[in-house]
């Protein structure tokens, strides 16, 4: 069985809390945090969350230019011009998860890591110059049901207006 894992996203088109998706498959979105554990109940995560969008601005930024992520160069993505605003808030997100005990599995990539991006999907992307809202965060569940294969949606946390 594999250990509960969870990422935080900002979905860049409409996805419901609930919403169950393939893991190769995912709607077009911007990671926040990439893969955490964490005893989310047991920490009152979303309680926690919920208090750190109400405190926190949406974050405007823009695509910038492709580049290849991974050992290999495999993930096509588009990068997220880094504003100290979204590098911020990136990194509220992450005082909050280590301050509640989270692991992560890639460490490396956060923080002064971080690099924000959208991975090219096969039917849609972000272009260079695209206008992006940081809105918003949401919690996604990496093993729904104990199953590798799907994602699903857990809750979505509003950020205040800009």
């Amino acid at each position: 069985m594999p250990t509960q894992k969870y990422v935080i996203v900002k979905f860049l088109e409409p996805v419901d809390d609930g919403t169950e998706f393939d893991a190769r498959h995912w709607p077009l979105h911007v990671t926040l945090a990439s893969n955490f554990v964490v005893d989310r109940k047991a920490v009152g995560l979303f309680e926690k969350l919920t208090e750190l969008a109400a405190n926190e601005k949406t974050v405007g930024t823009t695509a910038s230019d492709d580049d290849y992520f991974g050992p290999q160069k495999q993930a096509h993505v588009t990068t997220l011009a880094m504003t100290p605003e979204l590098q911020s808030l990136h990194e509220h997100i992450i005082a909050l998860l280590k301050n509640v005990g989270s692991t992560f599995d890639e460490p490396q990539y956060q923080e002064e890591g971080y690099r924000a991006h959208a991975t090219v999907q096969t039917d849609r992307r972000l272009q260079k110059g695209d206008v992006v809202a940081i809105d918003g965060l949401t919690v996604v569940d990496m093993f729904p049901h104990d199953d590798i294969s799907r994602r699903k949606t857990m809750r979505t946390f509003k950020l205040l207006a800009a």
